[in-house]
């Protein structure tokens, strides 16, 4: 190699070494993103809680879940809260918790206002009777939604407002067995946490 050549190598690589940091960046992006996708976690593996109050323990809450459903293969636990008497509550129940929760733990005080049918799924009597004999049921125009939770379940890891509350199964989730858009009858994560917390 020339000396003319090394001194044009230096040259270039003394104004362009900037732009082969930004492209080896670039490259880890990129291949962290195609894992991120080629590896994520199927959705009846997962289960997202949306909790009208506090968590106060979440770490206790994702242990306990994943240890007691460890057989139907969870591996991922998700929280959404808020506060009901908060200014935002509504907007956190309807866009996170319609769109992503596959259970939703909501007040008497808020379900007057709220269109049940849109986000909950009908709980028939089949369901009923398969799973939540003899619970306390939420109704709306003479149709089964809610299943009360039992607070004292769940008081170690959460504090719920100081009235009655009902669990609501999103119809949307793949996490409702054969009662799911998608119905294979092993993923009934939800049905199952909402007997276990149930009334």
């Amino acid at each position: 190699m020339t000396e003319l050549r090394k001194s044009r190598i230096k040259t270039v690589l003394r104004y362009t070494w900037p732009l082969y940091l930004v492209g080896a960046v670039l490259v880890g992006l990129l291949l962290n993103f195609i894992f991120n996708i080629t590896h994520q976690v199927p959705g009846y593996k997962t289960l997202t809680i949306f909790v009208s109050g506090e968590v106060t323990d979440s770490k206790t809450l994702r242990n306990e879940l994943l240890t007691k459903y460890e057989d139907k293969e969870l591996k991922s636990v998700s929280l959404i809260t808020a506060n009901p008497n908060e200014g935002h509550y509504n907007t956190k129940l309807t866009i996170p918790g319609y769109s992503s929760a596959d259970v939703l733990i909501i007040p008497a005080s808020k379900l007057e206002n709220l269109d049940i049918p849109y986000f909950a799924l009908d709980l028939k009597d089949e369901l009923i009777t398969t799973y939540y004999s003899g619970y306390s049921i939420y109704k709306q125009n003479e149709v089964n939604y809610g299943i009360k939770i039992n607070k004292e379940l769940v008081s170690s890891y959460m504090s719920l407002p100081n009235e009655e509350c009902y669990m609501f199964l999103n119809g949307a989730s793949v996490n409702l067995g054969e009662y799911s858009n998608k119905p294979v009858k092993e993923h009934d994560l939800a049905l199952e946490l909402v007997k276990y917390w149930g009334m």
